[in-house]
């Protein structure tokens, strides 16, 4: 079968914060590149579209649809660009109602019923983790079977919308092949990098699934409260593989929490050393999952720049998130990190449960005193499926949601809360 995966432009969301969005986040679609790698293994035809990376608008993706005909076009969606999915499937739709529409990706997974519910357009929606969903649809509607037998997925008969079983997680990692790469535009795909410059850069996903509890947090809604690991033999093969096909060096591991198993991550790193790949790598990771042992390694492997989930600093907002941080650990992790020369940067998020004026302002304060070289702050995004969310609802902390619709969800720009004596515009300001 034809099978076109699509990422949605999403920078024009952010409107005056549009240039920072796009070199802030312009990664190749990981997800999407499992997905194709692996239905690339059951022997389907598959294309990537990035149209942020690609700079595609409306015109020139009816063109390759018209151009390739897929029998299957699948959509990825976070909440902040959900509304750009629908339009495109929309835009399918009115090409060749024949071609079956999938999305996936946290807003659907959140939001399954209400996805279809509110698109005509969409026909399934996979939910959760997607590799093995996809491959049994994509089964069943080359065969023209009911899908009804496939877990994990939410659909329409006739005018009923049905969700089966869920599935369950992939538990050995390493079923998954390598990354479709090869179906993106790699060159697009740059980044600068301590002591490189504008590089080319890859995201390499080792574990999947994170145990803390962070309310605000939408990453488990897909891969869960549990982590899983890839072997150390098949994550040096990817990056061997990354190295020799696509003369890239620099590798920004996706883990949630980088270096979370410190034995495998020594080793991992050892790895790395011994058989002298010669990279480097950045990735994100905890205060209170480091030491100076694992920051040596790290940084003799290939290490130059580690982000911290830092968010407040405020010791009550951080208990009310589930953080499970103290304002010394943060302290103590940039003062260590910085020590060893490893660039630094730190995620703040402004519009918690319990924020004030006079809470950001002590934040600001706590952040200048730390040793870290950057900083995104972020308004506070309630999005669908986290705990955040569910607060912003009922009001926990001062919080009050503004708006459902998903249009206003962005981290920049804009608020869909006020919360104690901020109001949106404050947050915005």
């Amino acid at each position: 079968m034809k099978i076109t995966l699509i990422y949605p432009a999403y920078t024009e969301i952010y409107g005056d914060y549009k240039p920072a969005a796009r070199i802030g986040v312009l990664y190749p679609p990981l997800g999407l590149s499992y997905l194709a790698a692996t239905l690339e293994r059951e022997g389907h035809s598959v294309e990537i579209i990035d149209m942020e990376a690609e700079l595609i608008g409306k015109e020139q993706l009816e063109k390759r649809i018209k151009e390739t005909k897929p029998d299957i076009a699948g959509i990825t969606s976070t909440t902040p660009i959900h509304h750009k999915a629908d339009e495109i499937f929309h835009l399918i739709k009115s090409i060749d109602k024949k071609i079956i529409t999938m999305t996936g990706g946290p807003h659907p997974t959140s939001l399954p019923a209400k996805t279809l519910e509110e698109n005509q357009d969409i026909d399934i929606v996979v939910v959760g983790e997607g590799e093995k969903t996809i491959i049994e649809l994509a089964k069943k509607i080359e065969k023209k079977e009911d899908i009804s037998v496939v877990d994990g997925i939410a659909y329409r008969k006739e005018a009923e919308i049905k969700i089966t079983k869920q599935r369950e997680m992939i538990h050995d990692l390493d079923w998954l092949p390598f990354p479709a790469r090869h179906l993106l535009k790699q060159d697009v795909y740059v980044w600068s990098v301590p002591k490189k410059g504008i590089v080319p850069v890859t995201p390499i996903e080792t574990t999947r699934g994170c145990p803390f509890k962070c309310s605000f947090c939408s990453q488990i809604v897909v891969f869960g409260n549990k982590i899983r690991e890839r072997s150390v033999d098949n994550v040096i093969n990817e990056i061997k593989e990354i190295k020799d096909m696509y003369k890239i060096t620099h590798l920004v591991f996706y883990d949630d929490t980088l270096g979370l198993n410190k034995k495998r991550t020594i080793e991992l790193c050892n790895r790395i050393i011994d058989e002298k790949l010669d990279i480097t790598f950045e990735g994100m990771t905890r205060v209170n999952c480091i030491d100076e042992e694992l920051i040596i390694k790290m940084k003799q492997a290939g290490l130059n720049r580690l982000s911290f989930g830092v968010e407040s600093g405020n010791q009550d907002i951080l208990n009310a998130i589930k953080k499970g941080i103290n304002l010394q650990q943060i302290r103590d992790a940039y003062e260590l990190v910085d020590k060893h020369g490893i660039e630094t940067r730190m995620s703040i998020i402004f519009g918690l449960p319990f924020e004030t004026k006079e809470t950001i302002r002590k934040t600001i304060k706590f952040m200048k005193s730390l040793k870290c070289y950057q900083a995104y702050v972020n308004i506070g995004t309630p999005f669908p499926g986290t705990d955040y969310y569910e607060m912003a609802k009922r009001g926990y902390g001062g919080l009050k949601l503004l708006t459902h619709d998903w249009r206003e969800f962005r981290r920049w720009g804009n608020a869909v809360i006020n919360v104690n004596d901020l109001a949106k515009e404050d947050l915005i300001k």
